[in-house]
């Protein structure tokens, strides 16, 4: 069996056109980094997990070839992942991964679309999305990402690694081009229909979330965030009522 989970939507069905490209570029995903940012996008993935505490149920969405999942299974020995990735292809080197770290038990892969699959009420100690939410619209956050949050349990985390736009100068004018040229080539390869950075950090700006810390690399054009969802008496705590 490839996947432990496979969402309805790609039982006896063709891939989508997505799914197809990100298949076709999963061997080479992590050479086409190389160019441009060298290690960059993995240390961006990796550079704040050392500031999560243990947890014991974390979700991964759109992990793609399975190097951050390997770094967090070593990180976080005792946690036990759900990884959702919408390319067998990609799953497939997710397993490889794990299985060569001995941790297929702690991985449960779910072979979907993040934007069709479902929980089924479950929540999660952390939720991580690297280099995934750079992938759609300003509608289409709007639309998921409020679900995606709300898979965060009380006091959980949410690990944000992407693609930002520096505030001016040559590093914005750079960040512009490299931005540019990555929508085009994976709106070709993959069907994708965002067409340039949307920003997060106003989805997240309000008295639920706590930015815990920040880290920016690659000249202030990659940034990864950690987030902490409050509970009703920590909000209470940081506005001082009794």
């Amino acid at each position: 069996m490839v996947v432990d989970v496979i969402a309805d939507d790609l039982l006896g069905c063709r891939l989508s056109d997505s799914a197809q490209g990100y298949d076709r570029l999963a061997r080479w995903y992590w050479l086409l980094e190389k160019p441009v940012f060298r290690n960059d996008l993995q240390l961006a993935r990796t550079a704040l997990l050392p500031e999560l505490p243990p947890v014991h149920q974390m979700l991964i969405l759109g992990d793609g070839d399975g190097r951050l999942l390997a770094e967090v299974l070593r990180v976080q020995p005792q946690t036990h992942v759900t990884s959702v990735e919408q390319s067998p292809e990609m799953i497939r080197l997710q397993r490889e991964r794990v299985s060569q770290m001995g941790a297929s038990a702690q991985v449960t892969f779910v072979c979907a679309d993040a934007t069709r699959w479902d929980t089924g009420g479950k929540t999660f100690d952390c939720v991580v999305a690297a280099f995934f939410l750079d992938c759609f619209t300003e509608a289409e956050l709007r639309l998921h990402l409020p679900r995606w949050l709300d898979w965060v349990a009380r006091r959980g985390w949410f690990y944000h690694v992407d693609f930002v736009m520096p505030a001016s100068g040559w590093r914005r004018k750079r960040a512009a081009f490299w931005s540019r040229v990555m929508h085009v080539f994976f709106a070709w390869q993959t069907g994708l229909s965002s067409k340039s950075l949307v920003a997060v950090e106003p989805f997240l700006d309000s008295d639920q979330w706590k930015v815990h810390r920040t880290k920016f690399l690659n000249h202030g054009f990659l940034q990864s965030r950690l987030y902490r969802r409050l509970a009703v008496d920590d909000m209470e705590e940081d506005t001082g009522i009794a």
